[in-house]
This record gives structure tokens, C-alpha cells and sequence, in this order.
């Protein structure tokens, strides 16, 4: 072993495996095969378990997947018996500056929110810009937008990939702005500020028609107002009525619609709804307790709504997942597609499973020492937090050994070689 080995770098990200890669694979980008996998979760609901224990990841994609796999890699991770499942999608982030929030005063968010699994956040609107103007104008609104696209399409703090630019909706917007973020790429707009006394006008109906035409995703802020206090309540006649994509935080950001419109939504519409970390816990259940009974797991996606009044959560989605499994009783393998495929789904894009040609993010875990669980599945039914040894992003080890946001998993993932 390299001395090197036992040096580290801020990721838990070992010295010597570094400056291997960086020696040997300054041409291109490493081989990895992931060999001995106890459990495979694809973040695909129709089969969310596949029977697998290999993954061959190439260029940053995923080629192959199987059983006993010994294909010749520049890196070889002996995942010793623990969980697969992808990286975590947050469904609903609010990133502002980099890896800084000014709504916590708060450095390096991104990063701890990668070491709790997540390896893109899809951004719910850049609102906390400080000294923004609530409601923003038109013109500031599509300003905010353009601008944030194309930072994030330049920046990946811990290879996190950020899903910027997010457009606000208020009053006033031309088809031509439309056409705008198109050409800019933006493919999420969200009601959050429009004044729904406007309803009548048809112009909000007119913004979602615009959307769809150019396969741009629509959100809606639901419930009660948020911290801003500016934001207007939005509940089952007023989503029915605008018919977005995905209803924002069905359960609660921080206040959800009464219990009785939330079940409407879930039996009334085929819309995705959104549980997040910073909501009503009861609400959650509820929520559940319709979607059993209508089948629409699928419909279900997991954020975390921050940073923001709540906070900065770097376990927000590992505990969402397990809040699911253990109270609310979806099988884990469930409750993780609601925090991976559903998400890349809902929102057009082509992340959170694992499967031959998708790109290669994925998390490795474990029970943490000293859990009553077997893997990390059963800790998740258990409720208990599972412990991260390895995260990869487009096929590159963000984190290896351990997380610096769980507990040591009870087994480690070994990296056995680099350089053939």
C-alpha cells in the first residue's frame, strides 16, 4: 500500500488513489468495475430490485450490469455485500450563490448535501438572492432565470449537478420569454408569486400551454405562504385549475392544503406530488395512505425544500427515504425510487436509475455500526440512517471510505486497484 493511501483529501477521498488517477488517467477518464453488490436498487418502480452484483461504468456511463462480471478496469471497487442504489435527486432545492446559501449564512451546503447521497438537486427557484424584489418583475424574473442557467451550467460543486435557472411566474410574461429560456435550456418554470385573482384572465393557462410546447416542466408552489410571506396559497381549485406537472410540496412547505384537497389531488389528477424534509410529517402519511389506495407510487417524488427556513438538511432525503420505509410502510426499494428515477422522470431528465447506457451516479451504502438492520435496505424499513462509503458522479469517486455527513457503514467498499 501507497503511504499516500492513509493521506486524504476534504471528501474523505483518499491521497494516493488521487494521485494515481491523476498519473494514469490524465488522458481520459478511468474504468470502474463495482464487483461483489449485495443489494441493486435501478430507482425504476416497475423493478426497482434488480439481480445483480456488477457494474461496469466506462466514460462516465454505465455498460454493463450483471452477475460476477470481470471485465479488465482502471479502478476496481469491491463493494464487499453492500446496497447500490442510485444518486439521490433533490426534488426541490433553493441554491442561490455557488456553494454558499445566504439563506443560512452558510459555505459548502452543496458539498454536505453530496456526502448524504445526492448527486443533483433541482433548483425550485433562486428566490433567496438577497435583496430580491418579492414578487419579482417580469424583467427581474426572467433576468434571475437566464442568469443562474447559465452559472450552474458552468459550476459543479462536488460534481453535484445542479438543475439552475429555474423561472418564477408572475404576471406580465410574453410568449417571447418563453422561447427565451428555451434557447437558454431552462426546463422548469414554477407558480409561486403570481396572483391567482388573475385566474379568470387565462393567462396562467396561457404560461403552462407555452411551457409544454417547448417540453419546459411546470410546478406549483402548493399549500400555505412560505417564509417569504409573499408567496399566495395555492390549494386543490387552484392547482386543478392551473394543471402544472408536479405540485411543489403537497405536504407541506411548510404548510400543506387541508388533508381532505390533498387526497383530491392524489385520486382527482394524474399530477406528480412532491414530499419534502421541511413539510408536515402527519401530512405525509395521509398522502401515503391515498396513494396505496390509488396505485400511484409512481406519481411520488422525494426534496427537500432548502436551504431555507428549515435549514440545510445533508440528510434530508436519506431520512425521507426512511421516514417512508419504517412509518409510512413502502417497501425501501420503493421509497428510494421516489427519491431518484420518479424525480429524473417528473422533470424530464435522463437521471436517478441505474441502468445500462444512463450515467454512472450511484451511492454505495451500508447499515451503520452498531444498527439492528442487515444492509441498508432493512435499515431504511428500520428507520434507521444508513451509512455512505462511496457516492460516484458521471462515473468519478466524490467520496470513498466513508461519508463525512453519516456514521461508518459497517462494511467499507475497497478500492482494490487503480492503474492496470
Amino acid at each position: 500500500m501507497d503511504i499516500c493511501d492513509d493521506l486524504r483529501f476534504p471528501g474523505n477521498f483518499p491521497l494516493g488513489l488521487f494521485l494515481q488517477q491523476t498519473l494514469c488517467y490524465s488522458f481520459g477518464m478511468p474504468s470502474v468495475l463495482i464487483k461483489n453488490i449485495g443489494a441493486l436498487v435501478t430507482g425504476d418502480l416497475k423493478n426497482p430490485l434488480r439481480h445483480a452484483d456488477s457494474i461496469y461504468v466506462e466514460d462516465g456511463i454505465i455498460r454493463a450490469i450483471g452477475n460476477g462480471m470481470s471485465q479488465r478496469a482502471d479502478v476496481v471497487i469491491d463493494a464487499r455485500g453492500i446496497t447500490a442504489i442510485p444518486g439521490l435527486v433533490d426534488s426541490h432545492s433553493h441554491p442561490t450563490f455557488g456553494d454558499f446559501t445566504p439563506a443560512q449564512n452558510a459555505l459548502s451546503w452543496i458539498t454536505h448535501y453530496m456526502h448524504g447521497g445526492v448527486t443533483a438537486l433541482i433548483s425550485a427557484g433562486e428566490l433567496h438572492l438577497p435583496g430580491l424584489p418579492l414578487p419579482p418583475d417580469p424583467k427581474t424574473a426572467l433576468s434571475l432565470a437566464l442568469v443562474a442557467k447559465r452559472c450552474w451550467d458552468n459550476l459543479r460543486p462536488s460534481g453535484v449537478k445542479v438543475h439552475g435557472g429555474t423561472l418564477l411566474l408572475v404576471p406580465g410574461l410574453k410568449e417571447k420569454d418563453f422561447d427565451e429560456i428555451a434557447a437558454a435550456g431552462i426546463r422548469l418554470v414554477k407558480f409561486i408569486f403570481y396572483d391567482y385573482s388573475l385566474l379568470p384572465n387565462g393567462e396562467a393557462e396561457r404560461y403552462v400551454k407555452w411551457a409544454r410546447e417547448r417540453g419546459i416542466k411546470v410546478k406549483i408552489h402548493s399549500g400555505g405562504v412560505s417564509r417569504s410571506g409573499v408567496s399566495q396559497v395555492a390549494g386543490v381549485e387552484v392547482v386543478k385549475r392551473i394543471n402544472p406537472d408536479i405540485v411543489g410540496h403537497i405536504t407541506g412547505g411548510p404548510i400543506p392544503m387541508p388533508e381532505k384537497e390533498v387526497e383530491q389531488i392524489v385520486n382527482e389528477t394524474d399530477l406528480y406530488v412532491e414530499i419534502c424534509s421541511s413539510g408536515n410529517s402527519r401530512m405525509v402519511l395521509s398522502l401515503m395512505c391515498a396513494v396505496k389506495i390509488k396505485g400511484a407510487f409512481h406519481r411520488v417524488l422525494i426534496g427537500t425544500d432548502t436551504p431555507g427556513g428549515t435549514g440545510i438538511i445533508p440528510r434530508g432525503m436519506l431520512r425521507e427515504i426512511a421516514f417512508l420505509s419504517s412509518v409510512g410502510e413502502v417497501a425501501p426499494e420503493a421509497a428510494v425510487c421516489m427519491a431518484t428515477g420518479n424525480v429524473g422522470r417528473a422533470h424530464g431528465l435522463s437521471i436517478g436509475t441505474l441502468e445500462e447506457g444512463k450515467v454512472a451516479d450511484l451511492v454505495l451504502l451500508d447499515r451503520i455500526q452498531g444498527s439492528v438492520a442487515k444492509d441498508g435496505l432493512d435499515a431504511f424499513a428500520k428507520g434507521d440512517l444508513p451509512g455512505i462509503s462511496v457516492v460516484m458522479i458521471d462515473g468519478e469517486i466524490q467520496v470513498a471510505g466513508r461519508s463525512q455527513q453519516t456514521p461508518p457503514p459497517e462494511r467499507s467498499a475497497v478500492i482494490e486497484k487503480t492503474c492496470p
